[in-house]
């Protein structure tokens, strides 16, 4: 909660993303206290779900769970889409001046009760077809596209920290795609054009930390730095 209030007060204009694991195993004690503690952010946070909000302790999804992400943050936070089932992609488009900034954001977490299937977690078709609609929409092709989910879409030395269907989403964002962030092992890291995309973001988690991954995008130009939530 300090560390919200700091962010509120020290970046009242920032947009908020968060690639998911808001809560620890979804309960409804914990989507209440993450409701209130977000509610501040209403219309300038944008979320994704994790295992960990969609399933018991991150290991099996419970569908009343993922019920609850929808009906206690992406509703009252003004998603514009829902995520529990097999829904499209949620969008969002930010301007600022001449500039539009397209915010894709994706369930990646599997309906199984295989742990390790969840844990790897998947990106249904339905998203996929959808995902690619959008970043071929010759409509959208001007703006500054950003793609977040909470699953890792390439293996980082875990076998069980992989999309299972990785290789279908690389060949839709290949090329098309500005951004692309992801969480699930909180481990910071940054590639720059990986895939063909400018910046592939892996987010850290929250608490104890002094710093946080800033994305500025200025005149079709994109930056990324660490600035400072102490």
């Amino acid at each position: 909660m300090k560390l919200l209030k700091r962010i509120e007060q020290r970046y009242p204009a920032h947009y908020l993303i968060v690639t998911g694991d808001i809560t620890d195993d979804g309960d409804t004690e914990q989507y209440g206290r993450a409701a209130e503690a977000l509610s501040a952010f209403t219309g300038r946070m944008f979320i994704c779900p994790g295992n960990h909000d969609f399933g018991a302790v991150g290991f099996i999804y419970d569908r009343n769970r993922a019920e609850l992400f929808d009906e206690r943050l992406a509703k009252p936070l003004g998603q514009g889409g829902t995520f529990a089932g097999s829904n499209p992609p949620v969008v969002n488009v930010v301007k600022a001046g001449d500039e539009s900034v397209m915010l894709i954001a994706l369930d990646s977490n599997l309906e199984t009760e295989v742990p390790f299937d969840f844990a790897c977690g998947e990106i249904s078709d339905r998203q996929l077809r959808g995902l690619e609609a959008i970043l071929g929409n010759p409509d959208n092709a001007a703006m500054v596209k950003l793609l977040f989910f909470h699953h890792h879409p390439f293996m980082r030395n875990d076998p069980f920290m992989e999309l299972k269907n990785a290789r279908k989403l690389w060949p839709i964002v290949y090329g098309r795609l500005d951004v692309m962030l992801f969480g699930h092992r909180h481990v910071s890291e940054m590639w720059e054009n990986k895939g063909e995309v400018r910046f592939v973001l892996a987010a850290d988690n929250s608490p104890g930390k002094d710093y946080a991954r800033e994305i500025a995008v200025s005149q079709k130009t994109i930056t990324v730095q660490d600035v400072s939530i102490a």
